[in-house]
């Protein structure tokens, strides 16, 4: 490492927690931003990739991290009502022993927000950033209440998808919400093991059984966001028999639900930066590429991102030359993982059911050639570096 920075990281979530850990371990002086008073896990489970155990493993949080996870070994799809298998992705078939993890979203945030408390990381909860001022070669922070924070040698805004802040960057960035999004709740249940279960009917009907450990399942259901009123207004024992006769594996879950206030509707977009770090400031995580949960890698590529930033800052002399060094290497991954997700989220949620015709005829194949099923098995590992990169050694 050049020198020790003091650093602003804008976001506890698990991108802006794994940034303000490794940056802490490698000696810099770290400050995490927190516009919520207290800070807690929000959201369904989440699948831990190979790629993401590679930085829990780093941190030496892997262990603690699955020994309250579901192993997974299959990501299997299948028609609705009994009509046959769609396909069947398994890990080990890439590579022996590989698998992902269900995770409750809460295992994971503790053990990373644990690391964070045992470090000298100071904490600023309950504050909302809003603006910018460049001093030199440092950089000040403004919250919404007109008081200052800084200045800092650079800062990491890893606010989310929905961040604020990348107004810094300039006019050149996207932020497309999808149409369609997901109801879905946390129950006991590990009754469907070893995989991740999803049951599609074109593209307009997804449902998804997703085990997570400590005994319990995340139960999710597609649907068009403009629909979620006219559900509701149904009532949950109507929702319950559709997602049942839909699919059945669910029937166990379904029992642990008595009321709508236990759903939750998630919403997804996907985002855009032309460009992700100026001098200053650099966007990563969700606020940099948010995508929709398609392929699993949103908490995964968050993490990546972190630890690339923090060996780049070991390489360089300045933050800006670590900036062009992280963009460099991490460009063409993001890259991929972006426009892929973001080609297949329509052949799985959209209203264009010819997609799904092409899916339904097309994707059954792709495995049964053995390149293009190496390939699909390293993208769902959170591996692939690129369009015209194999493996990421992380």
């Amino acid at each position: 490492m050049s020198r020790a920075y003091r650093v602003a990281v804008v976001g506890f979530g698990m991108g802006g927690a794994t940034t303000a850990i490794l940056l802490a371990r490698d000696g810099h002086d770290v400050t995490l931003i927190e516009r919520a008073p207290v800070v807690e896990p929000i959201g369904a489970g989440i699948m831990l990739q190979p790629s993401g155990q590679a930085i829990l493993q780093h941190l030496g949080l892997l262990e603690d991290v699955i020994a309250h996870s579901a192993p997974l070994d299959h990501l299997l799809a299948l028609h609705a009502y009994g009509r046959g298998q769609l396909v069947c992705n398994t890990y080990a078939d890439y590579e022996p022993e590989s698998r992902a993890y269900g995770v409750h979203r809460g295992v994971l945030f503790d053990a990373l927000k644990t690391a964070v408390l045992k470090l000298p990381i100071h904490l600023n909860l309950g504050v909302e950033i809003q603006s910018r001022e460049i001093l030199g070669e440092q950089v000040q922070l403004r919250d919404t209440l007109g008081n200052t924070h800084g200045p800092y040698d650079f800062v990491v805004c890893c606010d989310g998808s929905r961040s604020s802040l990348r107004k810094w960057m300039g006019q050149r960035q996207w932020a497309m919400k999808y149409p369609h999004g997901t109801l879905w709740a946390i129950v006991p249940g590990e009754h469907v093991k070893g995989k991740l279960l999803q049951v599609v009917r074109g593209c307009k009907q997804l449902c998804g059984v997703l085990p997570i450990g400590d005994g319990l399942t995340t139960l999710y259901w597609g649907l068009p966001e403009r629909d979620l009123a006219a559900v509701q207004q149904r009532g949950i024992e109507l929702l319950k028999e559709e997602i049942l006769r839909f699919c059945p594996e669910t029937a166990p879950l379904l029992e642990h639900i008595i009321d709508f206030d236990q759903l939750l509707f998630t919403s997804y977009q996907h985002v855009w930066m032309a460009r992700t770090y100026d001098q200053h400031t650099i966007f990563m995580g969700d606020s940099a590429h948010a995508m929709s949960p398609h392929l699993g890698q949103g908490i995964n590529l968050a993490m990546t991102d972190a630890y690339m930033l923090a060996g780049c800052l070991r390489e360089t002399a300045r933050p800006a030359d670590a900036f062009r060094l992280f963009d460099r290497r991490q460009a063409a991954y993001i890259r991929y993982y972006s426009a892929v997700t973001l080609f297949l989220s329509p052949f799985f949620q959209s209203d264009w059911g010819i997609l799904s015709w092409g899916r339904d005829r097309v994707l059954p194949w792709l495995p049964k050639i053995p390149i293009i099923k190496r390939q699909m098995l390293m993208t769902v590992a959170g591996l692939k570096g690129g369009f015209l990169k194999g493996r990421r050694i992380f």
